[in-house]
């Protein structure tokens, strides 16, 4: 008396390779020569093939069976019947193996159109141009082959069995309309399939991580195509293929996976620990450069989660190892990744621990080269961020600020981009030593000015060290004089009062910034020089004073302020959402300025200036409608000295009220 597992999954195969692994004896059922054919054969496996009838299952059962494992596919529905009724009518335990759907997310971009059978879909195909791609199998072939125009643009991808080849000739396929193919397939070669053939819509059921649905669905949207999928028959329950070696066998299978830092290129750079670790690796995960040294390993281009946790899914290696250029702490994806791992393993119906292995950093490995020391430098990325007006800020500050800065860079665009952003901000004059395809064998370290980094072309990895020989001292309170500002004749919010504004407004590191009515740009310009980190939107209907925030913002070498043209709340649409919001000017929609912050983003940092009676009045009456929290009103009068002969006469300027609280969600009336 044996376990059974009825097969023809992936789901079978696998749990008759654990059982082989630990000497269990049991038998196999499959279908057909081809479902035998993928059975890793062994002492332990008795394989039994061909289709049996209910009886001839419930003989089975009866006569050889201690517990039976239904691994059949998720759309067998008549098969796993016939299991069920003949262990009921046996007495025997019937265990259901499940494929797991929960990585089949759609991505974004996909086009997806679902349907209840293969009848259904094959209607709507004839409603659809261009050649479709057929991934469901040959069973139900017949079914999206009667109508002849559909059948003309079908590609069937199928198993390469004589029945899978039969049936494709039966329903009318020729030639290469036939792809007799065994999977597992990977995005790429869906991909690759896709554009061979010129493929409009790929037709797919829901089969789950190990059915390959999540590949395809990356791979239709990375090409632009539509989806037809079929859903699932039925809701089932059961339990995996781990729960069940736990459950029935005592068995829980364990993995280790390892986040591997390998320096800053060649593989000798590696600590002796991750070496170890990669050699002990079942499976390789890399992008392909990292992995192009493993050539005739288990290696997957993939870096991403969504990427990688089906492959840990359907092969459940003993030990996978992911690399990452450079430092796993430093800059690396493995920040992000190794949460998401941890969160999935524990999950899983099997002991799996995640181990990072640090590396050497790129900014290490060029110090040591350049004969530099980098404790005190400063540390900056801008790989991934050319467009990003907040690394460029924090770029200029640091370099402004620090002797040494390092800078993180990706290809030769980042380093003219790195020249630039220098010399339009005052900074042409510091030296750069630029480290290129550092520990490979076309490695070169040498100085480099700011115009000279226009003229890089050449492809491949860069990391930069920054040295002004003459560093600002950087100011306890960074705060702009009003001479500094170009105002003409647009209004600005004086030194004084913008100096206890910006205060009131609590803004903490990489803060988001509304100023509203900027004007000059004078606050916009204050908040974005003392947090290099933030983002300030300075947002003004008039398109002179919208010049001029440009013209101060520029002077002041401040790189993350964006000008938003248009009248508030309005101008909201499409911007970040805010941490903090200024506003200095309403042009009478104060009301609905306010209303539409608290509907958007409640729980911000709001300050209002007030300068008008009528202002005042109805900042005070708002006061009292909403409902917010931690307020200070605050009434200031500045006097500035002029001369006058030989005298110092004190001259008023309008007083100004200041209002400070955070903005709740909803009103009081």
């Amino acid at each position: 008396m044996k376990p059974i597992i009825f097969s023809g999954t992936t789901e079978g195969r696998t749990l008759s390779e654990k059982l082989t692994a630990y000497g269990i004896a049991h038998i196999v059922c499959v279908a057909t020569e081809y479902g035998e054919l993928v059975m890793e054969s062994s002492r332990f496996a008795d394989i039994r093939r061909g289709r049996l009838s209910g009886i001839q299952m419930y003989d089975l059962v009866r006569s050889e069976g201690t517990v039976v494992f239904d691994a059949t596919h998720p759309y067998a529905a008549e098969v796993s019947r016939n299991i069920r009724n003949a262990c009921l009518a046996s007495d025997h335990r019937y265990v259901r193996i499940l494929r797991d759907i929960d990585s089949e997310l759609f991505p974004e971009n996909s086009d997806v159109h679902t349907f209840a059978d293969a009848a259904e879909c094959a209607e709507a195909l004839a409603d659809t141009e261009g050649n479709i791609l057929l991934t469901t199998g040959s069973k139900e072939l017949g079914i999206y082959a009667a109508d002849d125009d559909v059948r003309s643009r079908l590609f069937a991808r199928v198993l390469p069995s004589h029945e899978s080849i039969s049936l494709c000739e039966e329903a009318g396929l020729k030639g290469k309309q036939i792809i007799a193919m065994q999977g597992p397939f990977s995005k790429e070669t869906d991909l690759a399939l896709i554009r061979q053939f010129g493929i409009r819509t790929l037709v797919t059921k829901s089969s789950g991580t190990a059915g390959g649905a999540p590949d395809k669905l990356r791979a239709a949207a990375e090409a632009g195509i539509q989806v037809f999928m079929i859903g699932r028959p039925a809701e089932e329950t059961g339990i995996s293929v781990n729960r069940a070696l736990n459950e029935y066998f005592g068995i829980r299978e364990k993995m280790q996976i390892d986040l591997i830092g390998t320096g800053p290129g060649r593989m000798s750079m590696m600590t002796e620990e991750a070496a170890e670790a990669v050699s002990k690796a079942d499976i390789i995960f890399g992008a392909r450069r990292m992995i192009s040294g493993y050539e005739g390993r288990a290696a997957y281009p993939y870096y991403r989660a969504d990427e990688i946790i089906p492959v840990l899914e359907d092969k459940m290696p003993e030990r996978a190892a992911i690399l990452f250029s450079g430092d796993t702490g430093f800059y690396s994806g493995a920040a992000s990744l190794a949460p998401v791992l941890r969160d999935w393993a524990q999950k899983q119906d099997a002991d799996i621990t995640v181990k990072i292995h640090p590396g050497i950093s790129s900014f290490a490995y060029l110090a040591a080269r350049a004969g530099l020391s980098y404790q005190n430098a400063a540390l900056v990325s801008i790989h991934g961020h050319s467009d990003d007006a907040r690394a460029a800020s924090e770029l200029i500050s640091a370099v402004r600020y620090n002797r040494e800065t390092f800078v993180l860079l990706s290809g030769p665009a980042d380093v003219r981009l790195l020249g630039r952003t220098l010399e339009e901000n005052g900074l042409g004059h510091v030296h750069i030593i630029l480290g290129y395809q550092m520990s490979y064998p076309e490695e070169n370290i040498g100085l480099i000015t700011c115009r000279g980094c226009a003229h890089v072309e050449e492809k491949g990895l860069y990391t930069a060290a920054v040295i002004n020989d003459a560093p600002a001292v950087r100011p306890v309170m960074p705060v702009i004089a009003d001479s500094k500002m170009i105002r003409d004749k647009v209004p600005m919010t004086k030194e004084s009062i913008r100096h206890l504004s910006v205060l009131r407004l609590g803004l903490c590191e990489g803060s988001t910034v509304y100023d509203i009515g900027s004007g000059t740009g004078s606050v916009a310009c204050e908040i974005a020089r003392l947090d290099p980190a933030g983002k300030v939107y300075a947002i003004e209907k008039k398109e002179e004073a919208c010049s001029l925030i440009r013209k101060n913002a520029e002077n002041l070498g401040l790189a993350n302020i964006e000008v938003v043209q248009g009248l508030a709340p309005d101008a909201f649409d499409g911007l970040e959402r805010p941490t903090h919001t200024f506003i200095g000017g309403s042009s009478g929609n104060l009301r609905d300025i306010l209303r539409s912050l608290a509907d958007r983003f409640p729980g911000i940092r709001v300050v209002i200036n007030a300068v008008s009676l009528e202002t005042m009045a109805e900042v005070t009456a708002v006061i009292r409608e909403m409902e917010i929290s931690d307020l200070t009103v605050e009434q200031v009068s500045v006097s500035r000295s002029r001369e006058l002969g030989d005298y110092h006469l004190l001259t008023a300027e309008n007083p100004v009220l200041i209002a400070a609280f955070r903005l709740e969600s909803g009103y009081t009336s």
